[in-house]
């Protein structure tokens, strides 16, 4: 053994050892960092359903960060080509530093020139390439405490596996009694899942006006609306009755479709849309916006308390209806440091909103991809809520979000009786008036 470890540190006489010693690094730091992968995968999962998900996406991380440190190496083997640094403990901690060091900084220019954040970027792949480097750094000189190390890792997931649920608890609130003023909303975020592909929401037009028929929505709030044009086209497909606006402005936005009425307006912040539409029981107002890209908690704090300040009003119905990009019921994950900068002031975020009324699929089904339930319907205390699906359309390809169809009873006010029941694939009568 003793022998095997001098090949691989000093080679023997008849090759060089540089080749045989990358590849054993380069094996070691791979298998360090599958293993890094798979306990934050089961420590970021909720239930084992999610389970592969997030080992696809930790390992994901891993094979990048086996990327960088092999990258780093090599450029640093070239720049430093003939340069002696010695032997001994202290060569490899200064090995260790300028590999990771550089590997960091790789993984900081991915993430600037990227739509995710340099600093999400450091801190979500920081633990990979710590334990790639440190093994790749060191591995010549394995023994008894990386077999330690190992061990520990292992028990630990077993122990996680064994007591994790086989899914995720869904925790939906009891539903008022259906009545025949509800109004069907629809959420639907229609971008791709930018910066991992890209989305085909001109392509998908057909397949979410099939939807949106089929589910007999009255009010259809869209984020990451590419142009006015997907909503004129949008409006075209469902037909006459019919009408859309979208926020204009540079990249993608929210936008609001309605077959009851209402007069459009644009929010001041997250590319919002208001339509607001007369009913029989008082003023109702719909509002569609996404939250600031990027780890900002501080953006989408500003958007609730313009919800919250602005929109709200006594003599006003409103349903918020939002992809806010984190998911208030769901602890950490390795994922966290990607989506925001503060957990603790979206969490606070998320108790602001309460204010205006309840999300109904608080602690439900997920929206969107890893069981994250990111996209958020809030409706006004003053409404009821009576129903609450999360859907599954089929032959939509590009969107990474699935659509949210949340059933809305108009309460009380007015003292008038409906004109008629707003049946589901039927059209009906406007309930407002333009």
């Amino acid at each position: 053994m003793a022998r095997l470890d001098r090949s691989l540190q000093h080679g023997s006489g008849d090759r060089p050892a540089a080749p045989v010693r990358w590849r054993v690094r380069a094996v070691v730091g791979f298998a360090a960092g599958v293993f890094v992968a798979t306990l934050l995968a089961v420590f970021s999962a909720a239930g084992r359903d999610e389970l592969w998900g997030w080992w696809v996406a930790a390992l994901g991380f891993a094979v990048f960060a086996w990327g960088a440190v092999a990258g780093s190496e090599w450029l640093g083997r070239k720049l430093l080509a003939g340069v002696a640094f010695g032997g001994g403990r202290a060569a490899r901690v200064l090995g260790f530093v300028a590999l990771f060091a550089a590997a960091l900084g790789l993984a900081a220019l991915v993430g600037w020139v990227s739509p995710l954040s340099a600093v999400g970027m450091v801190l979500t792949v920081l633990p990979f390439l710590a334990v790639v480097a440190i093994y790749w750094n060191n591995a010549g000189s394995l023994g008894v405490a990386s077999a330690l190390v190992a061990g520990v890792v292992l028990f630990l997931i077993c122990v996680r596996m064994f007591t994790m649920p086989g899914a995720r608890d869904l925790n939906l609130p009891e539903l008022a009694p259906a009545g025949d003023d509800d109004v069907r909303v629809m959420s639907w975020n229609v971008g791709g899942g930018a910066p991992f592909f890209g989305g085909s929401d001109e392509g998908d037009i057909a397949a979410i006006a099939a939807t949106v028929e089929g589910q007999g929505v009255h009010v259809l709030c869209l984020q990451e609306v590419s142009s006015q044009g997907f909503v004129d086209k949008l409006v075209a497909a469902l037909g006459s009755g019919w009408r859309g606006h979208r926020a204009p402005g540079e990249g993608r936005s929210a936008a609001v479709l309605s077959r009851i009425g209402g007069v459009f307006e644009t929010g001041p912040v997250g590319g919002a849309t208001v339509a607001r539409i007369a009913s029989d029981k008082g003023q109702l107002q719909f509002v569609s916006f996404q939250a600031s890209a990027g780890r900002t908690a501080r953006g989408r704090r500003a958007v609730a308390d313009w919800v919250l300040n602005e929109v709200r009003a006594p003599g006003r119905k409103t349903v918020v209806a939002a992809d806010f990009r984190v998911d208030p019921a769901r602890g950490w994950s390795f994922l966290t440091p990607l989506f925001s900068d503060s957990p603790t002031l979206d969490r606070a975020t998320w108790k602001t909103m309460q204010v205006l009324g309840q999300d109904p699929g608080f602690g439900g089904r997920a929206t969107g991809g890893l069981g994250r339930r990111t996209d958020w319907v809030v409706v006004d205390t003053k409404m009821e809520v009576t129903g609450y699906q999360v859907l599954d359309p089929s032959g939509v390809g590009g969107m990474d979000h699935r659509p949210v169809l949340v059933r809305v009873g108009l309460g009380r006010g007015g003292g008038l009786a409906p004109r008629e029941p707003l049946a589901a694939g039927a059209p009906s009568p406007p309930v407002g008036t333009p």
